[in-house]
């Protein structure tokens, strides 16, 4: 995720007296490049940008609903639909994750929009089947789920009908605010034992939402339907993961899954999501079902609207689209050449994009943009700009499909894991594909500048700090500013060559799986040979 300029750089914005980022990509000066330059060969267009969609009657899916959907019973030791979302040379990653005991749902949700001119809000009514392996060295007595929509941050209601283990019926309880579900066990899990978990749920979506960032709502004609479905939490080092966040930073922690969705929406929507779509089967009542899959991917996330259209581009074999309201064509076309020019890029300096498909969505979020495998969505209010900040948050949320999305990490206990290092993989976006100077003005203005000025009011922080330790400011002014300089110092100490290959070994390390401080610094300390304690001391542990 990524703050909009108003938030984490809105010292910067009173300094230069204006309300949004100087397009970088307008200012002049030699930019000869420190490393050496990359090639960005022009991708193949695949697929031209579609007509804008006619209105079409609104259409009533069941407004009236009395109970949700009986649970699914699937086989789902078949692999193969899970292959088909990946890049050729990495499909048998999905037999390798799958052998680990990663968790595979599989989701059928209808949306329902509800009458015409009613009161009734959007639903979200769903079912769910999931292959759950005990991955721990102890036995379980219960399994507990997030459910995100119940989140203060993302003001909707989730209710849970039936849970089932292994067909026998359970009673779950609900703790924090109903955002906790704790499911006890008939029987206590063994390690490497599995189970079956069906689960019926139905999850009312916010048209308004006045906490958080807009991301589960349907406003101005988008459903962003971020934690629609109930989520297993993770299992680590504490037990069950149950941490309530603020209502600012990021919300999720979740392990690697393979996901199969079968979504029912009427006709005329146009659906970005996680994975590829395999299938899409038009029904007689006015809607389609799709089906979606992913490879291994440590969430899911939908978005929709009549109105997106779509450009694409195919680049090192990712079929990368860009989803947009037809007002904003150009800004859409934008958006999709920084997300292709930041794969190119990241897929050489860090390691490969395993995925076959990548999406950039324009929403209504009141963040500059968040991220979630295969898919992240960028603020519509960006989408006038050219460069400057709408360049820089675009970049920073492909950036997050290394950090989070492939190496995992908590993101509310310590969230610097991904944010300061995604930010500083922005920066370097900005230095190879645009020079050094420019680079340098970015290190400048997006980190520099926040946490001088944090420093100046007393509101320095170490970085190591969970979310809830800073104020929403300092977050912005430590986590986007103080964070990405550790980076930056790391790779002046030790030159391009060793930080690059120190990217490279956290990646093939953590590929999957969820990274800790410890994994990461011992990574730098194992990988450089070097002895770095005093830039650890001064950056890590020093306020």
């Amino acid at each position: 995720m990524i703050f909009r300029p108003q938030i984490i750089l809105s010292l910067i914005l009173f300094m230069l007296g204006c309300t949004s980022l100087p397009s970088l990509t307008q200012l002049t000066g030699p930019s000869p490049t420190a490393t050496p330059p990359l090639s960005f060969a022009t991708p193949t267009v695949t697929a031209e940008v579609v007509p804008t969609l006619q209105p079409s009657p609104t259409i009533t899916l069941s407004p009236q609903i009395t109970s949700t959907s009986p649970a699914p019973q699937v086989e789902l030791l078949d692999l193969s639909l899970y292959r088909q979302a990946m890049r050729p040379q990495f499909v048998d990653d999905v037999e390798q994750i799958a052998a680990t005991g990663a968790s595979r749902y599989y989701i059928e949700a209808t949306l329902n929009f509800g009458a015409p001119n009613s009161n009734n809000q959007p639903k979200i009514i769903g079912s769910e089947q999931i292959h759950y392996t005990n991955k721990e060295s102890v036995p379980l007595n219960e399994i507990v789920f997030r459910l995100y929509p119940n989140l203060p941050g993302y003001g909707g209601q989730m209710e849970i009908d039936a849970i089932t283990i292994d067909e026998q019926t359970v009673k779950p309880t609900l703790e924090v605010g109903n955002a906790i579900l704790r499911v006890p066990l008939p029987t206590s899990l063994p390690p490497g034992e599995a189970i079956d978990i069906n689960v019926s749920f139905e999850a009312t979506i916010p048209t308004q939402t006045d906490e958080g960032y807009n991301i589960f709502s349907y406003t101005e004609g988008t459903a962003a339907l971020a934690g629609f479905y109930p989520a297993i939490a993770v299992y680590d080092d504490e037990g069950w993961d149950r941490e309530i966040p603020p209502t600012y930073g990021d919300a999720t922690y979740l392990d690697i899954a393979l996901y199969q969705v079968h979504l029912t929406v009427p006709t005329a929507m146009t659906v970005a999501a996680s994975g590829s779509l395999i299938e899409s089967q038009d029904n007689s009542d006015g809607t389609k079902t799709l089906t979606l899959a992913t490879g291994p991917m440590r969430d899911f996330y939908i978005a929709m609207a009549e109105d997106f259209q779509v450009a694409s581009q195919v680049v090192d074999g990712i079929t990368v689209n860009s989803y947009f309201p037809p007002d904003l064509a150009e800004g859409g076309q934008a958006a999709l050449r920084y997300a292709v020019d930041a794969l190119a890029l990241f897929n050489q300096r860090f390691g490969p994009y395993p995925y076959a498909e990548f999406d950039v969505v324009a929403t209504p979020t009141t963040a500059g943009g968040v991220e979630y495998p295969g898919i992240v969505v960028i603020a519509e209010g960006l989408y006038g700009q050219q460069g400057g900040f709408f360049e820089h948050a675009t970049v920073h949320e492909v950036a997050h499909q290394w950090w989070y999305g492939l190496v995992g990490n908590d993101q509310i206990d310590a969230p610097w894991l991904d944010e300061s290092l995604t930010n500083y993989s922005a920066a370097l976006y900005w230095e190879e594909v645009h020079g050094t100077e420019i680079g340098a003005q970015v290190i400048d203005s997006f980190f520099e500048e926040p946490y001088e000025a944090a420093r100046e009011n007393g509101g320095d922080r170490a970085i190591t700090g969970s979310v809830s330790e800073y104020t929403e400011a300092q977050y912005g002014a430590i986590i986007y500013g103080k964070g990405p300089l550790f980076f930056n110092a790391l790779r002046q100490e030790l030159g391009d060559e060793l930080y690059f290959e120190i990217m490279q070994t956290y990646l093939a390390r953590y590929k999957y799986k969820n990274a800790t401080q410890q994994n990461l610094i011992e990574t730098l300390e194992q990988t450089s040979d070097q002895n770095i304690a005093s830039l650890l001391e001064t950056w890590l542990e020093t306020r």
